[in-house]
């Protein structure tokens, strides 16, 4: 769908142009903060929350269940899908035929970095990356021979060089590619205290910091590979790209403000907007808060000190972008949002060098399904927006629902352009909305996901069973489902919503010889997503699902020779 240019133009909106700082956590639940109930001090989350100028959506969506794609979602303004991206590592923002003669991109997919230069903007992405390799021959490689030929903490060998394990062998596709000026950037997962305080700092000889492992003390198989050394690399605004030279500060979320504070004020000195992207650590395995912050929960378990912990780091950390604004007066004139990029993850989680699995304190708030599901504890998020020149009084929005697709077509509306050579995006611009122009989301804007695991096969909540797709369906049994119906990448499970209460589910069971399953809910009534009314509505429910198949065909469009070119069969 194209971006909806809305009658408000930038320079109505505000005397100068807009500053952006777009910030996400990474599998925090709907449930995750204090004003949803949950045992975690949010105070600073929840007084953004009701700030005056901010509207908190109770509808708030990433662009998928899992990581990777939903951060793709973000940049492009459209459905991972489009850009091939079913999963994490499997990083395709790269057009067709554009790589360098090492791997790396020549021309990335158009994000909200490439919008904001052409209009003038600096740029600045801090944070967990998942998006392709940060890697270079001189960034996070050093010779064996220094380490007296075996690699130390967190490193591999390639061939006479050591290269930090976890940016290994994935196509060079860093922020540098998709417009942004500097960055500060893990190429996966962190720990949310001193995320790279095990790694090797070339040229110095040796790294002896004491890492912080929290709670997984007598839990780690490879935490020198994983959880102690997640090497953060300093990609400067010459493009070149530097391994960050020391430890990074106990609390990470602090580290990535401090680094965005640095952005402020080059922005401030050179007299140009910006735009930040800030993309939390935490509360991803291996979660991992600071002493201070899990002396906040003297009651609660190793496990939940340490989860509660990094979600305080969080809020603190919102609470201090905030802070920034304010003491450089660029407040009233400045977008910041908040999301997650999927719902909270599934019991017991090990992994990323991790031995023993935790119960995962994360909430849904009683929404059905986590992580890697596209029922709504999958894919609904906390979502925060403030941007005073458009929004005057502070709400909280019960129905209309937002993406993180959503964030591109914005920032294009706010500074007067069209979508990149008019290609197709799965965003709406939000300004209509905010400025109660518009009360429910456009049919033509409906939100699509796909999901590359099976519904619930990975869900086991607290010790009960799984949120597992059903065998059979009042679809199914009315004739309803095509016999040769397939999803984009043939992913076993779809949801399309479209307006401010129907959302369609589809989900395909494991094992041989099953069938699809379509499902209809009214998410205003049924949040939980307990009663299907495909029977009861069915010519809606009919008509709702032949607007996704549209929209699929659309989505395998952009995915050849045409427009992107990376060609995942139907």
């Amino acid at each position: 769908m194209q971006v909806m240019a809305s009658a408000m133009t930038a320079a109505a909106l505000a005397a100068t142009q807009p500053n952006f700082v777009i910030m996400m956590a990474d599998d925090m639940g709907y449930g995750d903060w204090s004003r949803t109930g949950s045992p975690a001090k949010t105070p600073e989350l929840d007084e953004w929350s009701r700030s005056e100028n901010a509207v908190w959506f109770k509808r708030a969506y990433s662009g998928n269940p899992i990581c990777s794609p939903t951060r793709a979602s973000v940049m492009s303004g459209r459905t991972p899908a489009r850009t091939c991206i079913y999963s994490v590592e499997q990083h395709i923002l790269c057009r067709g035929g554009t790589q360098d003669e090492h791997g790396g991109c020549i021309r990335g997919e158009y994000s909200l970095a490439n919008a904001t230069r052409e209009a003038g903007y600096i740029s600045g992405f801090y944070g967990k990356w998942h998006l392709g390799s940060i890697r270079n021959e001189t960034s996070d490689c050093y010779n064996r021979s220094a380490s007296n030929g075996a690699c130390l903490s967190g490193y591999v060998a390639h061939g006479e060089l050591c290269c930090q394990g976890l940016d290994g062998g994935l196509m060079i596709s860093n922020p540098h590619n998709f417009g942004f000026d500097e960055f500060v950037a893990t190429p996966q997962c962190g720990a949310g205290a001193t995320t790279n305080c095990g790694c090797f700092f070339y040229p110095k000889p040796h790294n002896d910091t004491a890492c912080n492992v929290g709670h997984y003390f007598d839990a780690c198989t490879t935490c020198d590979e994983h959880l102690k050394c997640a090497q953060y690399f300093h990609g400067l605004p010459d493009m070149t790209i530097q391994q960050w030279p020391d430890v990074s500060d106990n609390d990470d979320e602090n580290f990535l403000v401090s680094r965005f504070s640095d952005l402020v004020d080059r922005s401030l000195s050179e007299k140009k907007p910006f735009l930040a992207v800030i993309f939390f650590h935490g509360v991803h395995i291996p979660y991992v808060a600071t002493a201070e912050s899990r002396a906040l929960y003297p009651n609660a378990t190793e496990n939940e000190q340490d989860y509660w912990g990094g979600l305080t780091q969080i809020s603190k950390a919102v609470g201090r972008v905030r802070s920034i604004l304010k003491e450089k007066n660029l407040s009233d004139n400045t977008w910041v949002s908040l999301t997650a990029d999927n719902g909270p993850e599934v019991d017991n989680m090990a992994g990323q060098g991790t031995s023993k699995g935790f119960p995962n304190p994360g909430r849904t708030d009683g929404l059905r399904g986590r992580k890697r599901d596209t029922s709504e504890g999958g894919i609904r998020e906390i979502g925060i927006v403030e941007y005073p020149p458009v929004i005057k009084a502070n709400r909280v929005e019960e129905t209309f629902p937002i993406a993180t697709m959503d964030l591109l077509p914005t920032v294009l509306d706010l500074l007067g352009k069209s979508s990149y050579e008019g290609r197709a995006l799965d965003g709406t611009s939000l300004i209509p909305h905010l400025s109660g122009k518009q009360d429910e989301r456009p049919q033509e804007a409906g939100l699509g996901w796909h999901g590359v695991f099976n519904l619930g096969a990975t869900d086991h909540v607290n010790g009960t069973s799984p949120n597992l797709c059903p065998s059979n369906s009042a679809s199914h049994t009315l004739g309803d489902v095509p016999d040769n119906f397939t999803t984009v990448g043939n992913q076993p499970q779809f949801a399309w919503a479209e307006g401010n209460h129907m959302k369609m589910l589809g989900c395909k069971p494991e094992g041989k010889g099953v069938h699809w399953n379509f499902f209809l809910y009214n998410l205003t009534s049924d949040r939980a997503e307990t009663t299907d009314l495909w029977e009861a509505q069915r010519d809606f429910a009919k008509a709702m699902f032949g607007r996704f198949e549209a929209w699929q065909q659309s989505v395998w469009a952009s995915q050849g020779p045409d427009e992107l070119g990376c060609n995942i069969p139907k």
